[in-house]
């Protein structure tokens, strides 16, 4: 039999695994040496055996069940049945589905992710994403029509632009984007979403998977609030410690927890501790993440007090700063007006990390 290494997501339990994957509870719990199946945890990496016959794709960034199916060549109603899908429109990123035996998988080539178009794509749009140009796109796909781009089409698209960190954006811009971790407690969510609504201010946040499932929320009205959405691993390990699958797990489920409450893509990962190796960029490129760093350390995190923050911060803005803060620093509220004030009267305006980083 195949087997798939799976990571526990928040809710799960032996028997609803084995029923999704189509296999019995005993066979996880004798494949895993488990010595008591009702203690699974979030994060916990679990070896599965898959149906003889069968075989195993990894969702894409933008893919559908119909644009699966249509690529591999088999049903969507085979899909569903196979993994027990309680609701067709909402698969994730990085999910491992089973496919009957008949499915074509596409390959992908070393230095590639593959990507499925989505509406109102543009090879120029995706090109700019991706830092990578229109003509490497071409010349990875040959034969696509960039004015006949279609809803489900899949791409390959070069890994080359994103496997270095990105501290600081467009410093032609005069502008700044301050962006928070969120990573446990729900801490001052409310009162920063406050102060950037009252400023007409829209930010990055940076959201670990724990955070998505315990704060659902408040991840709502962050993104219902207009800002941008970003990855910051499943439960903030040390990434740098653990190995490439593990890295994977991390990033991909914290995706899939995300998506699980808001339905927007993500395309940025930011690692605990802004510890990253080139191993752990590599990773996250290939599943079509850039690795989003900071150009000021608000240092909010070690409770300096407000003027502290607001110095910091002030001493050492620039065109296409990203400021990074994080929504459980209790002094973060205070300082927040008087440093968007004072950026303010300096010419600066504010963005995402999106828009920063835009050339």
């Amino acid at each position: 039999m195949p087997v798939i290494e799976y990571t526990v997501v928040a809710g799960d339990t032996i028997y609803g695994i084995a029923r999704r994957f189509g296999v019995t509870p005993q066979s996880i719990i004798d494949l895993n040496n488990l010595a008591n199946p009702n203690l699974i945890i979030p994060g916990q990496r679990l070896l599965i055996n898959v149906p003889d016959g069968t075989k195993t794709y990894t969702v894409q960034p933008g893919d559908t069940l119909y644009s699966i199916a249509q690529r591999t060549g088999v049903t969507v109603d085979q899909i569903v049945r196979l993994n027990n899908i309680p609701d067709p429109n909402r698969i994730f990123p990085g999910q491992t589905l089973i496919l009957p035996a008949e499915a074509q998988l596409p390959g992908t080539p070393s230095g590639f992710f593959r990507y499925t178009i989505r509406s109102g794509d543009t090879l120029f749009s995706i090109a700019r994403r991706y830092r990578t140009t229109v003509s490497a796109l071409t010349s990875a796909n040959p034969g696509i029509d960039p004015n006949n781009l279609r809803v489900g089409q899949s791409i390959l698209v070069p890994t080359s632009g994103l496997t270095s960190p990105i501290f600081r954006g467009n410093t032609a811009k005069n502008m700044i984007a301050l962006t928070f971790d969120a990573t446990f407690g729900d801490n001052q969510t409310e009162a920063i979403l406050n102060i950037l609504r009252q400023n007409n201010i829209r930010s990055t946040w940076f959201i670990s998977g724990i955070w998505a499932e315990n704060f659902p929320a408040l991840l709502r009205s962050i993104s219902s609030a207009g800002h941008e959405i970003g990855n910051h691993s499943y439960n903030h390990p040390h990434m740098t410690q653990i190995s490439p699958a593990e890295m994977s797990s991390q990033i991909t489920n914290a995706t899939m927890a995300i998506q699980r409450v808001i339905d927007v893509p993500v395309y940025f990962f930011r690692p605990p501790f802004g510890e990253y190796n080139q191993t752990l960029l590599n990773v996250a490129a290939g599943l079509g993440y850039l690795t989003i760093m900071w150009t000021i350390d608000s240092l909010d995190w070690q409770n300096p007090g407000p003027d502290a923050i607001v110095n910091r911060v002030l001493s050492n803005a620039a065109n296409g700063a990203i400021v990074l803060m994080h929504n459980a620093a209790p002094d973060t509220p205070q300082a927040l007006p008087r440093i968007i004030s004072e950026l303010r009267r300096r010419g600066f305006n504010f963005g995402t990390v999106s828009d920063v980083i835009d050339p």
